[in-house]
């Protein structure tokens, strides 16, 4: 690799970091420092904890990192470690290592002008004689002066190693900032707080304390976790919650903390079915909460008993994922499933239908033949006629609209007529009065589709401008025309319109702007699904409070 390259490569280690606890990239070294501390809890060695805190201190930002550990008894040097460092280096360190004594007489009161929080900074103008000494043999740094921001590479940085009792039992020295800053109390933080934690773990008899320190760092963890989880106390009232419960279910925590458990389900029926089965153990499944608004949530629950050292509950823990979205899928699944056995059903009723009904039609023709008919007869026969073709018509949209799309393949389509044919259908079910269709349809080529769903398409387009009047009366008009290579449809109605704040999530399954009861949110996501798979588009074109108008656009086949 060329010198250039090098600098270059070097220049973009050096850039400005954020706090290492709280910037880009936090949870992660908070991860890492959870590991290495469970590791160092775990190690066998007092060389192999060594090397764990040499490895801790370089995750949380220092590039170079050289440890000097004492026998707490006796004060003898003990072991050595270094993170960062050439085998080069690492011997240079072995030729030039400090003495004990020289050790303990850093962390004298005529340092104490230099203490940064518990760390010792000695700056390149610093005159002292043991610092000079110190930066004599102190290694050279491989980053030009320039590269950092305030740091200078003859600057000396080291913490005191403090065991059980208070006793020094070693020094670890420090270099190359990450950050490229000289120290402060603030971007200390990381390195003050891995070494409280790791020299607890250094002294075996403060199980207690490293419990209390490491509280911190889990309880970070246990706001950063995307799973939503309560702390239960024995009597069942929620005693801690973290961030995402906040998030998901739109609770305060002093609003849960304190309540009890039940509080977060949508009926006491759902409460007593995790409270039973976890009596037996352990629950885990699904389960029904209520959000603060109302809105119910479906999550995967997991809800696990604590045990004291007596072997008696002491509270629980509880976590759920969020489930509600794939647990609607599931149901549309089912729904449409159900919808199409449905169709199926209607296309074989309305064939048995057809066959009485052509039958009546030829009789009624029958008896207009005849000779010295009555006048009254024959007026009934003529009733029989017209009211009998309505009949047919109306089987025969029936059947074109409830016929399986999955079994049904592309035909020549006139998309006028189907316009034409969805109107009818919602005129038959239409109880709005005053309604009025006004229709411009334009010439259209011939169209490859499904006759089945753009009949739906256009069904449910029209049934959503037709709600959209709220029973009031107004106009719903439909444009057809040819524009380019699109065959382009707008449907207008003159209703309420769709608010801002809903307009960006109309397409969206189950997402619907009605009232409770009133839509299920699956009209227009299914519009869409249709005219995507027909490789068009479909968007609002505007709304206000005086309507809507929806916009489709359906390529024409190029005829190569």
């Amino acid at each position: 690799m060329s010198d250039k390259k090098k600098k270059k490569s070097t220049k973009r280690s050096t850039k400005p970091k954020n706090d290492i606890l709280t910037g880009e990239g936090s949870a992660t070294v908070i991860e890492k420092m959870l590991l290495l501390l469970n590791e160092l809890r775990n190690a066998g060695s007092f060389q192999e904890k060594i090397d764990l805190i040499a490895r801790g201190i370089f995750t949380v930002g220092w590039r170079r990192v050289h440890i000097y550990a004492m026998d707490s008894r006796t004060g003898n040097l003990k072991s050595a470690s270094t993170f960062g460092l050439t085998d080069k280096e690492i011997e240079q360190l072995r030729d030039h290592q400090l003495e004990p004594e020289e050790i303990k007489s850093l962390f004298g009161h005529e340092y104490d002008a230099y203490k940064i929080g518990r760390s010792y900074f000695l700056p390149v103008e610093c005159n002292d004689p043991m610092v000079v000494k110190m930066q004599g043999i102190s290694l050279k740094s491989k980053f030009d002066r320039k590269e950092f921001k305030t740091w200078d590479p003859e600057d000396i940085l080291y913490f005191p190693i403090i065991g059980f009792g208070d006793k020094l039992i070693g020094v670890i020295s420090v270099d190359d900032p990450v950050s490229g800053e000289r120290p402060t109390e603030e971007n200390l933080r990381g390195v003050e707080l891995f070494l409280d934690y790791a020299t607890t773990v250094l002294s075996e008899s403060e199980y207690e304390d490293y419990f209390n320190k490491t509280r911190n760092l889990i309880s970070r963890l246990f706001d950063l976790s995307p799973t939503m989880i309560f702390i239960i106390d024995e009597s069942e009232t929620i005693i801690d919650i973290n961030d995402s419960v906040s998030r998901d279910l739109g609770y305060r925590p002093h609003e849960l903390i304190g309540r009890p458990e039940h509080i977060v389900f949508s009926s006491d029926t759902a409460y007593r079915e995790v409270k039973e089965k976890r009596n037996e153990g352990i629950f885990e499944g699904e389960a029904l909460l209520s959000k603060k608004d109302g809105t119910e949530l479906w999550g995967h629950m997991s809800s696990i008993p604590v045990f004291d050292g007596e072997g008696q509950i002491d509270g629980y823990i509880s976590t759920v994922v969020d489930i509600t979205e794939s647990k609607q899928l599931h149901q549309y699944l089912i729904r449409a499933e159900k919808l199409a056995g449905i169709g199926v059903l209607a296309s074989g009723i309305a064939h048995e239908i057809n066959n009485p009904l052509y039958a009546m039609l030829g009789m009624a023709e029958e008896i207009m033949d005849m000779k010295g008919l009555p006048k009254k007869a024959g007026e009934l026969a003529k009733g029989i006629l017209k009211n009998t073709g309505d009949v047919a018509e109306i089987v025969k949209d029936l059947s074109a609209y409830t016929f399986s799309a999955q079994h049904e393949s592309p035909s020549s389509i006139r998309i006028n007529e189907l316009i034409k044919r969805s109107i009818k259908i919602v005129e038959r079910s239409m109880k709005t009065p005053g309604v009025v269709f006004d229709l411009d349809l334009g010439k259209l080529p011939e169209m490859q589709a499904s006759t089945g769903e753009v009949t739906q398409l256009f069904t449910n387009l029209l049934t959503n401008a037709l709600d959209a009047l709220d029973g009031m009366g107004g106009m719903i008009s439909v444009r057809s025309r040819l524009v380019g290579g699109l065959v382009e449809c707008r449907i207008r109605d003159t209703g309420r319109g769709i608010p801002d704040d809903k307009l960006r999530r109309i397409f969206e399954p189950f997402f619907t702007s009605k009232e409770v009861g009133k839509g299920t949110g699956l009209g227009l996501y299914a519009c869409y699904r249709i005219i995507t798979k027909h490789h068009g588009s479909i968007y609002v074109e505007s709304t206000s409070p005086e309507g809507t108008c929806f916009v489709i656009t359906i390529p024409v086949p190029r005829n190569d």
